[in-house]
Parts: structure tokens; sequence; C-alpha cells
């Protein structure tokens, strides 16, 4: 499949750039902007213009977006910048389409490609050394840390400031249960699954929130051996997702409401979905990424602001991939509200969207140097984090 883009890629942008020239002059308040002379006004914003066109311009063509899943709300600021028309490669799993900020059309194209069954499962750290198309790639930072070696990465850009990762189970089984912690007690057997890293275990069982061989690795089908356990045991999961799998989708099956806690709350703090580059671009495409992080920052806001286009968007990818991914608009709006309520969406400790707390990335790492046999001692949060790109006027209200 091929697919391009009619229109001249300078001229969209330099209309993008008018209009919103033309914006920030409406939003100027006070007396004195409203007396300036009309003259004047190009000659102040044609600086600003210039740096803004000369950053996107730098910037590849298309802008490839590697996810690290198939197409859901959690992924809603990305699905935020697509516009339309868009076109879906239904068989490499990919869509690609005008990107567009706050409704205006940037001149760029993105693409964004899903992850899991479509790549064998491949996390999309590996996929950016083997496509040099991919620009940026989803990644967790605690992740990350652990292949450095081989596959050097920096995140330049977190969309959530918590990790939907949580630990579920039935508060009508274990009415006592409020916290994680509470789940030693009975030493209540915890289906993890065969996936990932899992530091957090190592992390569990060095701080004493869980009893050594707790946790349940095997690779136990889902969600059928939590239902078929009939709330004996508890289960690893995303708070945004499996509480209304269990308790709306499969109604017949279990039907009722789980209690969970995030794994963040534990002080195991993961940057869940950061977007990583390759080392050498942050120096050989800091152009283009100054103009374009805050654009996926703003992606954040306005996804807040008005998510039902994007569910629907990410509802009709799901329908036209066909790769047996079970996704409705109930789910999407379940997600939403959930990343709300639970702060997974939110501001960083600066009050930026988007930014990364240095504190929280060498806690991580301490962790990891502690419990596990990876060694990430000797990085510094500057070597898989920066901020350099962060528009600190950008933030969630």
């Amino acid at each position: 499949m091929t697919y391009r883009r009619t229109r001249s890629r300078r001229t969209t942008l330099a209309a993008t750039l008018a209009v919103l020239a033309l914006g920030a002059a409406a939003c100027g308040g006070g007396e004195e902007a409203a007396e300036a002379p009309a003259e004047e006004a190009p000659a102040e914003e044609a600086p600003a213009e210039e740096a803004a066109a000369g950053g996107l311009e730098s910037c590849p063509e298309t802008v490839v977006v590697q996810l690290d899943w198939e197409p859901e709300a959690e992924h809603g600021m990305i699905y935020q910048l697509l516009g339309s028309p868009y076109e879906v490669d239904t068989e490499l799993k990919r869509v690609r389409g005008p990107l567009v900020s706050s409704g205006e059309d940037t001149g760029l194209d993105i693409e964004i490609r899903i992850g899991g069954s479509a790549v064998g499962f491949q996390d999309a750290q590996s996929l950016l050394y083997q496509d040099p198309d991919i620009t940026f790639g989803f990644g967790r930072v605690g992740e990350t840390m652990t292949t450095q070696g081989d596959l050097p990465v920096i995140s330049v850009m977190t969309t959530m400031e918590k990790s939907p990762y949580s630990i579920y189970w039935d508060p009508e089984t274990y009415p006592d249960a409020e916290t994680i912690a509470d789940l030693k007690d009975e030493n209540v057997t915890v289906l993890v699954g065969a996936a990932g890293l899992n530091v957090w275990v190592n992390y569990f069982v060095a701080e004493g929130i869980w009893n050594e061989g707790q946790a349940d690795f095997s690779d136990s089908p889902k969600p059928a051996s939590f239902i078929a356990a009939g709330g004996d045991v508890a289960e690893a999961g995303f708070a945004t997702a499996e509480p209304y799998l269990y308790e709306t989708l499969l109604a017949d099956d279990w039907g009722k409401p789980v209690k969970i806690a995030l794994i963040h709350d534990t002080g195991f703090e993961e940057y869940f979905q950061s977007l990583t580059v390759r080392p050498d671009d942050v120096t050989e495409k800091a152009d283009c990424f100054t103009a374009l992080v805050p654009i996926f920052q703003q992606g954040i806001v306005d996804y807040v602001a008005n998510p039902g286009p994007v569910h629907d968007v990410v509802v009709d990818l799901v329908t036209q991939y066909d790769t047996g991914w079970l996704y409705d608009l109930g789910t999407a709006e379940y997600a939403y509200d959930g990343m709300l309520e639970l702060g997974i969406l939110g501001n960083g400790s600066d009050g930026a969207v988007g930014s990364f707390d240095t504190a929280r990335v060498e806690g991580l790492r301490d962790i990891i140097a502690a419990v596990t046999d990876f060694d990430v001692a000797g990085l510094s949060a500057d070597d898989v984090v920066t901020n350099q790109f962060i528009d600190s006027s950008i933030s969630l209200p």
C-alpha cells in the first residue's frame, strides 16, 4: 500500500503558523496590545514563526510512532494527533494520516504502528534499532534501563504520570484487604503471568509487601484462570481495563466489581508509557523534537478535553485490524474515566504535562539495582530521560 499527501508540506505549515499567530494575537490582553500599530505585528511574530517552521521542517515528513500494544484509550494522546482522512494498512496493522495539533494541520504526516501480535510481541526499544524510520517508540523507563548496554534509548516525554498496572482481587472474598500489602496476611496467590521483567515483584518481596512465592508466574489463560478460581486468587493487570472486563463484558461469568490498587502507590513509580528515541537523535533531531514534543504534550491536553472522537478512531482501528483484540466504546470510556480518577493522566512534579521527575527516575534505578542482577547502578537519570524538549507552559487544568 502507498499513501501520499498531495498538499505541499511547506504551504500547509505556513498556513497553520499564520492561524496560530493570529490566535495568539487575539488572546493577548490589555490596552497596550490593542493600541499597537497593526503593521508592527508581522515583524514581531516572524522570528517565532520561523523557529517553529524550522523545527517542524527538520522533522521526517512522516513521524512514525511504534506503540506497545493494540489500539486503546491509553494511547489516546497519540491518536489525538491523527487527522482525517487517515489510511489504514490492515496487513501491516498501521495507520497514517495528517499530523494535527489542536485541529490544525502541521504539514507532517503521522504513522501509528501497533504492538502485540502484529510485531511478534517485540518491544518498541528493539524495533527502534531494527527500523530507522521509527521516530518514537513507547517504552517503560524501568525496563529500558535494564537494556541500555545493548539497546540504549532516551525517553523525551512520558504520556502517563502514573502506571495503570495494578493488582485487583475479589472484595467479597477478602473484605479486609484495602491495599496490596493486605493480601500478604492471607498469603493470597497473585496471578502475575510469564511476560515482562516483573521487577516490581522482587521489590514487593524485598520491601515485605509480599511473601516470597506469593506471585504465580505461570502462563495461565486470562481471564479464565481468575474466574475459575472463584475469588480465591488476585491478579495483575490494568486498572483501566480488567475491572470493566470482569464486571461488564464478562457479566455472565463474573459480573461484579473487583478491588483495585495501583502498583505505583507502593513506591514502585514506573514511567509506564514514555516516548523513547535513539540517543543520537536527541542531538541530530533536536530542532524537530523541540517543535514536536510540545505538540505531543498538547495532544494529552486536547484528548482529556474531548475524548469522544479519539475513542471512535480507536474502535474503528480495532475493527479494521481484526487481530482478535476486543475493544468497544464502553471499554474506552471506562479507561478514560479511570485514567483521570486514579491520576494516571496528570501533570509532572514541575507542573508540566509529560515531564520526568529525575529524582523519581533515580529512585527507580536504585530499586532495580537493589533487587535484581541488572547492572544499572552507574546510570544517571540523564542517561535515560530528558526534559530538554518539554514546554513547561503546557499542562492539564
